[in-house]
């Protein structure tokens, strides 16, 4: 009997399935009178690092005396009734002296049973795109024209939409899965191609730009979708296409974002393969037995090889990730006798290959090798400059932090406290004199001790914004003369003759430190009596009151007067000067301004700005709205990314000037997010009231993993400058219910002594003891006394719960 064999392979649950066509006669002149299909397993063993089939005895398919059967097609798809992935294979039987050709879709349930799907005669022999998909279904094109076949559809199928098909595939969707993508003739006054998308299921179409751009669909050879998503009506998607210019080629949403030179042409299929080093490869296929690998992340050559029959995919070592098995041209009559299985990581074995043919890198990829390992030595040399840099602004700040606690030390304790020279602290001075020149300008400093002294105070600039019905104030200065400022605040001063209310707003007063350019981000110093020492360092004095007052005359020009106490730090005691008022400048505020928005934050429309202005909104925003702190702790795991939840998630703004900084345009919020350990971090939350903050502490605990837990840190701060507020409270309680008291006290001593003048002479007696009696009687009546110090009392403790509250920031 001849016999006559031809073998197709696909890998399945780690194992490789073979299909075995024999097509025999009973004389050897009738070649293709009967043919049967079967198959059978094969498994890697480690220790021979060989295939070796797993059941000896085969499993028929199919089996016909009088007609010729071929293998067309198999892979693995989903059975929709079993709901698990079945080997699927395509049969054609041929009748001698009949033009017609018979198909069966077939798929395997066990070793030894099989199921039809499908069975159906054309007048053609199907030959392009073809694709076994989810059902299982048969989908394939004849010129324009798209057919499928399942055994839901119970026989043949057309698409009703003709187009020159591109690419037929399954989507990760959860209803819509099979596509095709196509170009379609529109006709009209002037045809044009358009590239639709169509589903199958539902028979809607969509364009295909949201997977690749028109541009590319021409040139695409084969592709591979990575993601999709519905979205609007629209689709989010990731795709991977090897195009006719020896191009892969990465889009995202329909835009093209990174290309690789492939190097070969007439690319046929795209494989992924999830590896050991948390990094896939692409793997690429083409005519002529060519295959090549691209990582994933890097796009860049990871392997060539030529000579390729077959390459397959799967997990065929058992350890959880895929590897690649390249089966290779053989003149063996053995199924599996020159491969190579690897995934480019840790698994690597060879059959029948030497090693100079194992790894056949092309030029190509030799230089992208090249090139990989230049770029990771430049990132590391710029990783550990970085590291070394970070490592010396920690000893910086490790430093001042000593150096701040000595100085404090100091004047808690009432020492003078002696300031290192420049020359131990590695300064260098910027300007080009000579020691003595230096010495003699001392001296005519000494000597110049004049009336026309600098101010204790030097303000560089003041700036104003209008947010909602808030007007914000700032001014930004910075000490002089070696003198300690203290107890600062600000007032803005109205002209009675444009507005008939009270001259001095109302304002509430908090100090932050001016934020230098890429500099760390501004802290706010919740202490109302904050000083501002002699180093220098530029402060933002900020002051939020009701603008409302101010437009009911459209224009109104406000001076900004500061009010603060100086001290000299070069005496032994340091005497304290009187309170000094200072003006700092004037703010010109505009109706017709605030409504065409020219006094509105920009930061919070345009969050990558890094401008002078940009700081000055995010120090207003600060100053107006309230802040909350929350610590998050992990115990056994590590925190999850706040940062980019807060980014990606919720679409919140990154600021540029300040990147731990977070801003939600629409509703007026700020997060500083600050992470101590890999374990724990604080969030501040800077909103207007509590029902936003509860808004957004409920999407936060529905994005935290139950490991994690949210504290509270302390009570919220309350409105900006409520410790000095209360402190004010205490001064007018004291001053005018004793000033009341006393008042109405005198008038009652007056009323009395005109009320003595009627009486006679003749009762001295009574009048002398009358003065005894006024001699001996306290100045203030016992009731008026007793409701003065109860007025005190609760002044006081009102000033000692907000002290308190900021105690943790002094």
């Amino acid at each position: 009997m001849a016999e006559e064999r031809c073998v197709k392979m696909l890998a399945f649950k780690g194992e490789v399935l073979a299909f075995q066509c024999k097509s025999f006669s009973s004389k050897p002149r009738d070649r293709g009178k009967g043919s049967e299909v079967s198959f059978y397993n094969l498994c890697f063993t480690r220790d021979s690092h060989s295939f070796s089939v797993s059941n000896r005895n085969s499993s028929l398919i199919h089996k016909d005396s009088s007609a010729e059967t071929r293998i067309v097609y198999c892979c693995s798809a989903l059975d929709v009734q079993q709901r698990q992935k079945v080997p699927c294979v395509l049969l054609r039987v041929c009748k001698k002296r009949t033009s017609a050709f018979k198909y069966m879709l077939y798929s395997i349930c066990t070793s030894t049973d099989v199921k039809l799907h499908a069975e159906f005669v054309l007048p053609y022999e199907m030959r392009d795109n073809i694709s076994i998909l989810l059902g299982p279904t048969l989908i394939w094109s004849q010129e324009n024209s798209v057919f499928y076949a399942s055994s839901q559809t119970s026989g043949v199928k057309e698409v009703p939409v003709q187009m020159k098909v591109n690419f037929i595939g399954e989507l990760p969707l959860r209803q819509r899965k099979l596509v095709i993508q196509g170009a379609q003739n529109v006709t009209s006054d002037q045809p044009k191609v358009e590239n639709i998308l169509y589903f199958i299921e539902d028979g809607r179409s969509l364009n295909s730009a949201c997977l690749v751009p028109d541009a590319y669909s021409c040139v695409i050879q084969c592709m591979l979708v990575l993601s999709a998503e519905e979205v609007d009506g629209g689709l989010r998607s990731a795709v991977l296409a090897a195009t006719s210019m020896k191009q892969l080629v990465r889009f995202e949403n329909g835009l093209p974002l990174d290309v690789c030179v492939l190097p070969y042409e007439q690319p046929l299929s795209i494989q992924m393969i999830h590896t050991l080093r948390n990094d896939a490869l692409v793997v690429v296929t083409f005519i002529e037995g060519n295959v090549c690998a691209v990582w994933k992340d890097t796009f860049q050559m990871a392997g060539c090889w030529t000579g390729v029959r077959l390459l397959l995919v799967d997990d065929f070592m058992g350890c959880g990730m895929d590897q690649m098995l390249l089966v290779f041209e053989s003149s063996s009559a053995e199924l599996l006798s020159s491969f190579l299985l690897t995934d480019l990581c840790s698994v690597t074995y060879s059959c029948g290959q030497s090693d100079g043919e194992e790894l056949n890198t092309s030029d190509t990829a030799q230089d992208n090798h090249l090139l990989m390992v230049q770029a990771l030595e430049s990132r590391l040399q710029s990783g550990l400059s970085f590291l070394e840099d970070l490592q010396r602004d920690v000893e910086v700040k490790d430093r001042l932090l000593q150096q701040s606690l000595v100085a404090l030390t100091d004047l808690v304790s009432g020492r003078e406290h002696a300031i290192s020279s420049p020359e131990k602290e590695g300064l260098v001075s910027l300007w080009d004199e000579d020691d003595d020149d230096d010495g003699a300008g001392d001296e005519d400093d000494d000597g110049m001790q004049t009336d026309c002294a600098e101010a204790p105070l030097k303000m560089h600039r003041v700036w104003q914004r209008v947010i909602g019905q808030s007007l914000i104030v700032g001014v930004v200065l910075t000490s002089t003369n070696n003198t300690s400022v203290m107890n600062i605040s600000a007032s803005i001063v109205l002209d009675s003759h444009q507005i008939g209310s009270a001259p001095v707003l109302n304002t509430k007063t908090v100090i932050l430190p001016y934020p230098v350019a890429h500099g760390p981000s501004p802290v706010k110093i919740r202490r109302f009596d904050c000083s501002a020492d002699s180093s220098g360092s530029r402060l933002a004095l900020v002051a939020v009151t009701d603008a409302a007052p101010l437009l009911t005359s459209g224009c109104v020009r406000c001076p900004i007067m500061l009010h603060y106490s100086s001290k000299e730090s070069s005496g032994s005691a340091g005497e304290e000067s009187a309170r000094v008022s200072q003006h700092c400048g004037q703010i010109s505020l505009d109706l017709k301004d605030i409504s065409m928005g020219k006094l509105d934050p920009r930061l919070l429309q345009e969050p990558r700005l890094n401008t002078d202005e940009a700081r000055e909104d995010l120090l207003s925003l600060m100053a107006l709205l309230d802040v909350w702190f929350f610590q998050l702790e992990c115990q056994g795991h590590t925190l999850v990314h706040v940062q980019g939840w807060l980014q990606e998630s919720l679409c919140f703004k990154r600021l540029e000037i300040d990147p731990r900084f977070t801003v939600d345009p629409s509703s007026l919020r700020l997060f500083r997010w600050e992470q101590n350990s890999p374990f724990q971090g604080v969030l501040s939350v800077y909103c207007r009231d509590e029902l936003s903050l509860l808004h957004f502490l409920h999407a936060l605990c529905d994005f935290l993993p139950v490991s994690h837990d949210v504290q509270p840190l302390g009570r919220p701060r309350l409105c900006a400058g409520s410790l000095a507020q209360t402190l004010q409270t205490e001064i007018q309680t004291v001053t005018q219910e004793a000033s009341s008291a006393l008042r109405s006290d005198e008038g009652a001593r007056r009323g009395e002594a005109e009320s003595q003048t009627l009486h006679t002479l003749r009762e001295e007696w009574l009048k002398e003891r009358g003065r005894c009696t006024e001699r001996l009687r306290p100045l203030v009546a016992e009731t008026r006394y007793s409701r003065l110090i109860e007025r005190m009392i609760h002044a006081q403790l009102d000033a000692d719960e907000a002290a308190l509250m900021e105690a943790p920031c002094l």
